[in-house]
C-alpha cells in the first residue's frame, strides 16, 4: 500500500508541471474512528473498546494518505476539481477486545470524488470541501481479529467495502509552491461487499477522521 501511495504522489507531481497551480500533492497524517461494529453475533463477546450491552465496537487506528487533486473549473470565488487520494492505517487492539499486538486491526483504501474550494478575502487561507467514493480492505469488523486466530479458531479475515465520505478542511500558504494542511474532517460510511456470514458481524461501519498534512503545488 505504501509505494501504492507513493505512486499516487510521484504522479501529482509530474502533472503539477504540466498544470502549474491548478494541481495540488499533498500527504497527510490521520486518526480515524471506525464505530458501531458489531461483535461475534453467534458467540457473543463483551465489546471492551465500546459498549458490551449493545454488542458494539470502536476503534481508533492511526495512519497516512497521499492523494493528488486537479481544479480545473471556476465560478466565481469557487474552484471545481476532482480528487484521488489512498491511504492506510493500523491499530494495536481490535475493536471487539482491548487485546490485541502490531498492527491487530486496521485497512486501506482508495477514494475518488469531487472537491470544491473558496478564495476568501485573506489570500492565505483556502477553505475546501469534497465528497469521495471507493474501495476499503479491513479486517475492523472482524471480531476475531484481535489475534491470528480467535477463541472459535477463526483465522483473521479482511472485507472488502464501498467507502464513501464527505471531507472539509482548510490549506494555509506557506509558500509559492507549499500549503499546510491545518485541518482535515471526513464523516462517511463502510459498507460491506459480499459476505452476510454472521461471523462477519454488521456490515455497515461509521467512519470518521481527522488530518492534518502539507500540500505540494506550482505558483
Amino acid at each position: 500500500m505504501f509505494s501504492k501511495v507513493m505512486g499516487v504522489l510521484f504522479l501529482g507531481l509530474g502533472l503539477s508541471a504540466a498544470a502549474h497551480a491548478q494541481v495540488g500533492v499533498y500527504g497527510m497524517y490521520s486518526v480515524t474512528h471506525y464505530g458501531g461494529i458489531q461483535c461475534l453475533s453467534t458467540a457473543p463477546v463483551p465489546c471492551s473498546n465500546g459498549s458490551a450491552a449493545g454488542q458494539t465496537g470502536v476503534i481508533d487506528p492511526l495512519g497516512g494518505s497521499g492523494g493528488v487533486y486537479y481544479d480545473f473549473k471556476s465560478f466565481g470565488p469557487v474552484r471545481l476539481g476532482v480528487d484521488v487520494r489512498a491511504g492506510a492505517n493500523h491499530n494495536n487492539k481490535s475493536a471487539s477486545s482491548a487485546t490485541g499486538g502490531n498492527g491487530s486491526a486496521g485497512g486501506q483504501y482508495v477514494l475518488g470524488g469531487l472537491r470544491g474550494s473558496v478564495h476568501t478575502p485573506f489570500p492565505w487561507l483556502k477553505p475546501y470541501a469534497q465528497v469521495s467514493v471507493g474501495y476499503a480492505h479491513s479486517d475492523v469488523t472482524e471480531p476475531t481479529n484481535a489475534t491470528t486466530t480467535g477463541s472459535l479458531g477463526a483465522p483473521r479475515y479482511y472485507d472488502k467495502f464501498v467507502q464513501y465520505e464527505g471531507f472539509v478542511g482548510a490549506d494555509i500558504r506557506i509558500a509559492s509552491f507549499l500549503d499546510f494542511r491545518a485541518v482535515e474532517i471526513g464523516i462517511g460510511n463502510m459498507n460491506r461487499i459480499g459476505s452476510g456470514s454472521p461471523l462477519d458481524g454488521k456490515s455497515s461501519v461509521g467512519v470518521r477522521s481527522l488530518a492534518t498534512g502539507v500540500v505540494f503545488h506550482l505558483p
